[in-house]
């Protein structure tokens, strides 16, 4: 509920012991959000697990993953390919001026663009004014340390909310909100 996404010493995998209960309980309606979309834009990190992960798996999920168009963006210079798998033409790496390359990514994709986690890059899409809409499950816990997930913002981001959803067995709760322009 405080907005760290890392857990209590900033281990990234701890996610799993408490939000597992929240993500296995809104995994429908994922799924549903990870069908729709036209294409998934996700940072380095994010890339780095879920590549060594979705290609390799089946299932609507698996489907919904790695069939859709994917785009990883990136501050290290030193990439110059991404692979998912037997995938490889629905991902590509998005290098150069973040605002410039995703202004241009959706003037060319009709529909939805979802950014999965990959914190950093949703609070550099902030920053640039490249975010329609936050779409995130608040869990019932406050870790009390770790890092931010809106941390770094750099001016004021007003928000309106356009859709709740209450998950009854974990107690968290889908929050969706249109970012105001």
């Amino acid at each position: 509920m405080d907005g760290i996404y890392t857990g209590p010493q900033g281990d990234e995998n701890n996610m799993v012991s408490w939000a597992m209960p929240g993500i296995i309980d809104s995994t429908a309606d994922n799924l549903i959000m990870f069908q729709e979309a036209n294409a998934i834009l996700m940072g380095r990190v994010n890339y780095e697990g879920l590549a060594s992960y979705w290609p390799f798996e089946e299932g609507e999920f698996a489907d919904a993953m790695n069939k859709t168009p994917k785009y990883v963006a990136t501050r290290n210079r030193e990439a110059t390919e991404v692979q998912w798998g037997d995938y490889g033409d629905t991902i590509s790496l998005l290098a150069g001026d973040l605002r410039e390359r995703v202004t241009e990514l959706k003037n060319n994709i009709e529909g939805t663009i979802i950014v999965p986690g990959s914190a950093s890059l949703v609070q550099s899409l902030l920053n640039a004014g490249c975010v329609d809409e936050i779409n995130m499950i608040v869990h019932p816990v406050v870790l009390g340390n770790g890092k931010r997930y809106l941390d770094n913002i750099s001016a004021r981001n007003d928000l309106k909310l356009i859709a709740t959803k209450r998950y009854e067995t974990s107690g968290s709760m889908r929050l969706r909100y249109e970012v105001m322009k």
